[in-house]
Parts: structure tokens; sequence; C-alpha cells
């Protein structure tokens, strides 16, 4: 007699498409579940069954009865559904709630594998499968390169959710190394590395031809009440669109120059985020209105003060769209900078860092800088980091003298990056050139099986260990 092997549900979107199906292990069954009927093709391509597909399924979905303040998080957090009326959301999202209860009821599997929360389907899974005490495993890129790890709450990045172990020799020898990395005048994290020129042609003229593309699929999805087959869930218009804006804008609009910014001036830099984003919708949700956002920091700025706002490495130009330029001519302690200035050459100039949740303050904190971190993010309970619960503690923090605020120790950021890496698996899960490399895939393929349960932890852990 064979025994049933347990289940695991991979729900593949996007690049996951094309990676998952990789994942199959003789230790579970993968259960593959798709969002768009693009993705079911991939995942189907690579000679894997889709059990379900969101978009194909949906006219066939009979809604479930949506509880009062079902969401954890709300409507506006999804970044693709505000086109449908209130009732069309409704009906969505009872139609969300009965597709994963019929696959869990269906299925029962030990553990669902996605991302971290960053669309409204995905946080139906998550309470669905927290119903019914079923692990969701979203990774997370641990600082190191190579290692990850899974998120305790796929509804948040915070380190206040981590329960870091005590680090081993290994681990603090790999948080030396990539300290001494960091404190390199020309540091760049690896994940934005290698990116495109603002002047290649070859995006724009794609994204001119994709955004006419959505513009149509948009008028055609408009509308379901009645017609429930039109439904597509993502729509790209904004997002296409905004790379041919950005492209023109770059043609007929400049920048601040830092060197013009008076040396008696205090700078405080603001890392812009790439729009959208998680971590605007979900991990800032109450700030991802970066316009307003910006205006509220300069409202705490002291009159020596100049706020000044980098681009996004992987979103040039982003800065120059309309409703920035307006804010930019409101407000002359304001200077914006192009994605191409590295963000070394600002932390040169100033002290101060207020952010939501961006890397770049996680690099001043470990050159010394005063952090202010207003974001959900895996660093900001490092010890010397500020954290800003409203605008009013921002500005106390922001007008108080440099020498009076907290900053993180080199010995408190060594400790953090250690217990990371040793709470860290081997593995690349989230997009990179290695992904598919079978090296990575077996690592990744252990980490599931140590995520579900199935293996134990030293299985996943002892790359980090040798």
């Amino acid at each position: 007699m064979t025994t049933q092997r347990p289940r695991i549900l991979f729900f593949a979107r996007g690049y996951q498409a094309g990676f998952y199906p990789e994942l199959v292990d003789d230790r579970y069954e993968a259960v593959f579940v798709t969002m768009t009927r693009a993705e079911a093709d991939t995942v189907r391509s690579k000679g894997r069954e889709v059990v379900a597909c969101f978009e194909e399924d949906f006219p066939q979905i009979a809604p479930a009865k949506v509880t009062d303040h079902y969401l954890a998080t709300s409507f506006v957090s999804e970044r693709f559904l505000g086109r449908y009326a209130q009732s069309e959301r409704l009906d969505i999202l009872g139609r969300e709630i009965a597709f994963w209860r019929g696959l869990m009821d269906r299925f029962e599997p030990v553990a669902v594998v996605n991302e971290l929360v960053a669309i409204e389907l995905s946080e139906v899974l998550l309470i669905e499968a927290r119903a019914r005490s079923i692990p969701y495993l979203a990774p997370m890129y641990c600082v190191v390169e190579g290692l990850f790890y899974w998120l305790p709450d796929p509804l948040t990045l915070s380190g206040a959710a981590l329960d870091l172990p005590e680090p081993g020799a290994a681990a603090l020898a790999m948080a030396d190394a990539y300290l001494e990395q960091v404190r390199q005048s020309d540091y760049k994290p690896y994940y934005v590395r290698n990116l495109a020129s603002r002047r290649s042609l070859r995006p724009v003229l794609a994204g001119l031809a994709k955004a006419a593309l959505w513009r149509m699929r948009d008028r055609a999805s408009r509308r379901i009440a009645g017609n429930p087959a039109a439904f597509r869930y993502e729509s790209y218009t904004e997002e296409y669109s905004k790379r041919v804006q950005v492209f023109l804008a770059s043609m007929r609009h400049s920048y601040d120059d830092l060197a013009d910014i008076p040396d008696d001036r205090e700078i405080v830099l603001y890392p812009l985020h790439q729009e959208p984003e998680a971590t605007l919708n979900y991990m800032s949700e109450f700030m991802a209105n970066q316009v307003a956002t910006i205006e509220n920091i300069l409202k705490c700025l002291g009159p020596h003060q100049t706020l000044v706002v980098k681009e996004h490495p992987v979103d040039k130009g982003s800065l120059l769209r309309p409703k920035f330029r307006d804010l930019r001519a409101r407000h002359s302690s304001l200077a914006f900078l192009p994605a191409e200035v590295h963000s070394r050459e600002v932390l040169a100039r100033c002290e101060r860092v207020v952010t939501l949740t961006s890397s770049v303050g996680w690099e001043a904190a470990c050159l010394g800088k005063s952090v202010c971190v207003m974001g959900e993010i895996f660093w900001d309970s490092v010890p010397g980091v500020t954290r800003i619960g409203s605008w009013r503690e921002l500005r106390t923090a922001i007008r108080t003298p440099l020498r009076q605020m907290e900053r993180v120790a080199p010995e408190d950021a060594r400790a953090f990056v250690a217990g990371l890496v040793e709470f860290s698996l081997p593995g690349r899960p989230l997009p990179n050139l290695r992904l598919l490399d079978p090296e990575n895939i077996a690592q990744v393929r252990d980490a599931v099986a140590v995520g579900a349960g199935l293996a134990g932890p030293d299985l996943g852990s002892r790359a980090v260990r040798q």
C-alpha cells in the first residue's frame, strides 16, 4: 500500500510560475495554484498540473460570506483591484475566500508557499491558512547574499517578529565580512546592481505597447456584474504608462545638485520607495502616499535643515512625475536627486536619515548615522535605530541635536547580522540570476521541507554551520 505524501500548496505568482515547478520533491506532493491564466500556462509548460487558477475558476466560484473586518488590512492596500466598485470588491473578496477554503478542504496541505503578503488574494490565503494552523512560508532575503529566512509573520517585515538565536562562530565571521563590505564607499546591495539605463529605448517602446494593451484589458474587465468571465485580477496600465512618462520627463526636466546645498545646512535624507511596492502598501500602509509623507517630513524640519529625496535605483525618473514636481515647486527646503547618484555620496554629506523601510536606512545605521524608521522592516528593532510612531515624534527626533541622537553601535550591528545569518537558510528563492541553478533549487527544496516541518533545521542550516 502506497503511503500518501504530505501535500504542500505552492501559490505561483509572477516569476514563481517558472520557479516553483522546479521544487517538486520526494518528501512532499507539490500542489500548484495560480492567480492568472498566463501563470497557469507557464506552470503547465513545465509539465506540472495546475489544480486551480483564480481567473479561470472565477465565474464558477460561489462567493462566501464576508464577515465584518475580515481583512487584517483594507481594500486600499490592494494595488490592482481599486478599479472595481465596492459591491464588486465584496463579490471578489467572497470568491477569494471560497477559492482558498475549497482548496484547503480538498488538499489538506501541511504548508503553503508564497511571498510576503503583497496583494489581497495572498492575504486571504494567509487568513485561511492561519485558521487551520497551516504554516505560510514566505521568504525574505538575508542581508548576507545566498541566504534567506521564512518570515514568522508574512504580514510584516518588522524585526520585532524575529526571535534570533545566539550566533555561532561561523555566523559571526560572515557578519564581519558583510559589515566590512557595507562600510566600503562604493557598496551596493546585490539586488540593485547591473540595472538598465534610464535612456534605454527598449523598455520605453515595450512600455508604450504594453500600456496600450493593458488599457484595452482594463476596459474589457472593468464590469464583472453579470459577466464574471470578464474578470482579470491584475492591471499594469499605470506602471507601463509611468515608464513612458518618466522617459519623456527626463528629456525636459532636471534635478537638484547636492553641491548646491550650502554647507551650513543640515541635510536630512529620505530615500524614495519604488511605487507601487508591498513595503509601501502593506508595510507602511498609512504612509504609502509618498507625496504626503514627504510633505509631513518637511513639516518636521527646522529652518536650517534641507530634506533631500533620492530616487530608488530601479525607479529612475520617478521624481520627475508631475505629482512630485508640483511638491518640489511648493517647498524651498526640498531637493530631489536622481537614481544615478550613489547613496554613499549623499550619506557623506548627512548624518540623519528618515525612512519607511529603505535599505539605505540600514546602511546608514551600519555607518553610525542617526536613522529614524517609520515602516516595518527587518532592522527596525536593532538597538540604536529610532523607531517613530507619529509625526510629532518625528519632529522631536529631527529637531534633537545630532550629538544626543541614538546610533547603532558596531557591536550591536554585528550581533544582529550574525543572529540573522544563524536564523537563515541557504538558498535564493527571490528573483536573482542564480534562481534556476541546480544547487539553488536543491537548497530551496530543503528549505521548504524544513519550513513545512518535514525535515530538521540542521538540514537547511548546514551550509552556514560549516
